[in-house]
């Protein structure tokens, strides 16, 4: 639309200046801008279009789609209508990680060790998984028939359903997958070596040698398939990274994200160190937010199923009688049926059926039926009125509430101060609005 609208000022331009004495070349140099515009409008919007460029950082459109499409439906439909949310989003996700790169907070949180130790388990896992897919022998015919007959051994396998087969086949799939790393681990495990000095156990083999002490109490064999684990990982991830598993754009980006959501941990676990609360400011936010601690209309009750209307009316019968639901849940084989609080809401059968008509009165017992065979009892235990809840019974999540609106006042001072650290500008924003 901004495109648009400087394009339609400069044809206006050019048409008021035509009048003029110096209209051709002054003309010509509108005419030149304007093609200039529409060379750059053709030329963007391209993957590799950037959005946003700092100090060490840069948005695509590339970038932008893939988060996109990342998105749930409803989310999908919120952001679609605010680009630029997302696109800051991302921005704001991507300086942290910077931040905490640079600031030396990953060293400090030990997020370093912790990417390591994720490297390692991923692409140990993925080296293997991608071997043994290798190796795995293709299902047979008759493997299927045999199988079918240890599961069905009075069955005719001639008359087996596409749905058995398909049932076993997909078993043995697993099977032959499993057979087959257990063989990869196995050529390995023949090679390892161990050696026992003092309560010092050590591992090698291969060019690797590890060494772990044997944990006060605990006994040898125990200790070796410890430290066997702790070699495998180490052994195929070295042969993963010779495979240049560990360039496969997947799990680059995931490294990535991964890194993120730590880097978000470590940024609000440092800024949260900072925040002081009293106990007074903890009693004055609740004054200020009471209808933060209100709680609705609720019915404490308990739930017992049966899959008859007759039984329903027999434990309803039983309840009414004065026999404690524990009993009756018991007699109907409802070992789990535990009081739950419910309060009035459409979606949930149960809240919506005790509030059906009006308030609901302490001892009543109603019957539904939630399905084909399904019939739920209920018995009110308690009726609690709503109101806001008094300070004592919650000054500890008034604290909770208060910190974290603190933390976010935080994080929105420091996103600033990196916004301008970094000099982050925006670019295209009209390809935000273009299709996917």
């Amino acid at each position: 639309m901004r495109k648009f609208l400087i394009l339609s000022c400069l044809v206006l331009l050019s048409a008021c200046m035509g009048q003029g004495n110096n209209h051709s070349s002054e003309s010509g140099s509108v005419s030149e801008k304007i093609s200039l515009q529409q060379e750059k409008k053709n030329k963007v919007c391209s993957p590799d279009t950037v959005l946003a460029e700092g100090k060490g950082l840069k948005v695509t459109l590339a970038d932008y789609r893939y988060v996109e499409s990342l998105l749930s439906n409803k989310s999908k439909s919120f952001f679609s209508a605010h680009p630029e949310e997302l696109l800051k989003r991302m921005i704001n996700r991507r300086l942290v990680v910077k931040y905490v790169e640079d600031s030396g907070l990953a060293k400090k949180y030990g997020l370093d060790k912790e990417i390591e130790a994720f490297k390692k388990d991923y692409l140990s896992r993925l080296f293997v998984s991608e071997e043994a897919a290798k190796r795995v022998k293709p299902v047979t015919d008759q493997e299927i028939v045999e199988r079918f007959k240890e599961l069905f051994p009075k069955k005719d396998p001639s008359k087996m359903s596409k749905g058995d087969k398909d049932f076993i086949r997909n078993e043995l799939k697993v099977k032959h997958y499993d057979e087959a790393v257990a063989s990869i681990y196995g050529e390995v495990e023949k090679k390892l070596k161990f050696k026992r000095k003092g309560d010092v156990l050590t591992i090698s083999c291969c060019g690797i040698e590890l060494s772990e002490k044997i944990r006060k109490g605990e006994k040898e064999k125990f200790a070796k398939e410890r430290l066997k684990e702790r070699f495998f990982q180490e052994y195929f991830y070295r042969k993963a990274l010779k495979a240049g598993l560990d360039k496969n754009p997947e799990f680059q980006r995931m490294l990535t994200e991964y890194f993120a959501s730590k880097a978000i941990e470590v940024f609000r676990k440092d800024l949260e160190k900072s925040i002081r609360i009293t106990p007074d400011e903890v009693k004055e936010f609740y004054q200020q937010n009471r209808n933060k601690f209100y709680m609705p209309d609720r019915v404490k009750a308990v739930v017992i199923l049966v899959d008859s209307k007759k039984k329903a009316k027999e434990v309803k019968k039983l309840l009414e009688s004065g026999k404690p639901w524990q009993e009756v849940a018991r007699r109907f084989a409802n070992f789990r049926a535990q009081p739950k609080f419910y309060f009035k809401d459409t979606k949930d059968p149960v809240g919506a059926l005790l509030f059906a008509e009006g308030k609901p009165k302490k001892g009543e017992v109603l019957i539904a039926q939630f399905g084909e065979k399904t019939y739920a009892v209920v018995n009110v235990l308690d009726y609690v009125p709503g109101g806001v809840l008094p300070f004592k019974r919650v000054k500890r999540y008034a604290r909770l509430v208060l910190k974290e609106k603190k933390l976010r006042e935080l994080e929105e001072k420091k996103l600033k101060e990196l916004w301008k650290k970094y000099d982050v500008r925006l670019e295209n924003l009209d390809c935000l609005r273009g299709s996917s």
